[in-house]
């Protein structure tokens, strides 16, 4: 029997569910010498292929930390590139097989994992899964009536009273009882395996690995979550953890997160920091339950009246949004922050999807593709959820005629324009009263800064008046 460790986003060694209980179950098998043990990842592309050159180094700095851990404890991990079936399939014909793993929430990953299973149990095999990615099990949060819940403030009440300190308790992991087995372990190379190294090469202002993660969690822990509430919506402000893609990637667990923003609860006179910094994590477990009760949100709207919407969709402005010419600042700092950084903050990435939805009127699965694409902190259910909030064609309270005005955003969010000129250059010497909207600037200002709008800058693509009211007509009507 081989027993296999699949590591999928929770590339840590500790505070790890399935990681957990499969040691556990490996103390009763020690003593037998035909057994052979597998820590295993399996680089596999879903069905999306969104893989951003940042994303990716991000997950390579991980593996390598992983993989440098493990050899702590005389344990390999095996790193395999392909088809995560028909890998399993080649590992069957060497023996039998017993998996262990996290599970997942992404339809695509859920179709993934039912082909092994099928697999693995076809062959006298069994598949372990465990719940690791979230506090509460996929499923787990349902209203009195047995019905998913669909509108976040009722989940959160909910989630509240199911919670418990076990819930987020720390789970200890045994890689010493492991190392036992580090005479007995399976080599890729004993089958004709294809072997994935990961490429250290692309640089990233966010560094993936389990101890980037904890630094940063302990860093927002001790100067950050205290003023979270506060500067949060301020992009050119270090207002947020940055966790997101480690929360992805499962360097660090939600549970230790949990266990953060309730000791700094336990420890501060005033709370707001850390008790909004919670109800963001449960807005990342409310679009998790979203993403497993209604999987039609992966190719469909959540709200079925706007999925007719009439989306202009012209190729052109969207390219422009892409680049980050659109003339609007805000607009365009956050898109190249986005391209560049292969991060975006919150604030603006909420600003930036309403833009495309409804002052261009495209459709925002685009917007969703691009955004996977170049996210380092891609996560479908909070990537999707996110969109369709802006969209208004997601779970949400809030009407189809609420509009973000990008002149407003950027004029309360960044006021000293400093996020602005720090990714748009180009305005650096655009004064102060013009820089959320350079169109206005008068030619005399423009001749002494030797600047011209339509030239050194794009003048607006869209006037955002006019296109409100489309937007709110285009909405209206197609619910009929």
């Amino acid at each position: 029997m081989i027993f296999v460790y699949w590591f999928r986003k929770d590339l840590r060694p500790d505070d790890n569910r399935a990681f957990h209980h499969f040691t556990e179950h490996l103390k009763k098998y020690i003593s037998e010498p035909e057994n052979k043990l597998l820590l295993l990842y399996i680089k596999n592309k879903n069905s999306f292929n969104y893989f951003g050159s940042k994303r990716i180094n991000f997950l390579n700095l991980t593996l390598t930390e992983l993989k440098n851990y493990l050899k702590d404890y005389n344990l390999n991990l095996e790193i395999a590139e392909g088809s995560s079936p028909e890998i399993f399939k080649n590992l069957l014909k060497s023996d039998n097989v017993t998996v262990f793993a996290n599970s997942q929430v992404e339809p695509y990953s859920i179709n993934r994992d039912e082909k092994v299973k099928k697999l693995i149990e076809s062959s006298s095999g069994k598949f372990y899964f465990f719940s690791d990615t979230t506090i509460m099990e996929f499923g787990g949060v349902l209203k009195d009536d047995g019905t998913p819940y669909t509108v976040f403030t009722p989940f959160k009440k909910k989630f509240l009273s199911l919670l418990f300190e076990k819930d987020y308790a720390k789970i200890k992991c045994d890689l010493k009882a492991l190392s036992k087995f580090s005479e007995k372990q399976f080599i890729l190379s004993e089958m004709n395996f294809k072997r994935y190294e990961p490429d250290n090469s692309v640089n990233s202002f966010i560094k993936g690995g389990r101890k980037e993660g904890v630094a940063f969690l302990n860093s927002f822990y001790k100067d950050g979550m205290q003023t979270y509430k506060y500067q949060r919506d301020f992009p050119a402000i270090k207002g947020t953890s940055l966790l997101s893609p480690h929360l992805h990637f499962g360097t660090v667990s939600i549970r230790e997160c949990f266990r953060t923003a309730y000791k700094k609860l336990e420890t501060s006179q005033d709370k707001t920091g850390a008790e909004t910094w919670l109800s963001e994590l449960i807005w990342r477990e409310f679009y998790y339950q979203i993403t497993f009760h209604f999987p039609h949100v992966m190719e469909k709207s959540f709200k079925s009246d706007y999925e007719n919407i009439l989306w202009e969709n012209d190729s052109s402005n969207f390219k422009k949004w892409c680049e980050g010419k659109t003339g609007y600042p805000i607009v365009d700092a956050g898109m190249r922050q986005l391209v560049q950084d292969g991060w975006m903050h919150n604030r603006v990435r909420m600003v930036t999807a309403m833009f495309l939805t409804k002052d261009l009127l495209i459709d925002w699965k685009w917007g969703e593709k691009f955004f996977a694409e170049h996210l380092i902190d891609l996560d479908f259910a909070n990537n999707n959820g996110g969109w369709q909030w802006s969209a208004s064609t997601g779970c949400d309270a809030q009407p189809y005629f609420r509009i973000f005005n990008p002149y407003l955003q950027s004029a309360k969010f960044d006021a000293d324009g400093i996020y602005v000129k720090k990714y748009v250059p180009e305005l650096k010497n655009v004064p102060l009263q013009y820089i959320h909207n350079p169109s206005e600037m008068p030619p005399t200002v423009q001749k002494e800064i030797n600047f011209k709008t339509g030239k050194d800058y794009p003048l607006p693509v869209v006037n955002h008046f006019e296109m409100k009211e489309r937007a709110i007509n285009l909405f209206k009507y197609s619910k009929r």
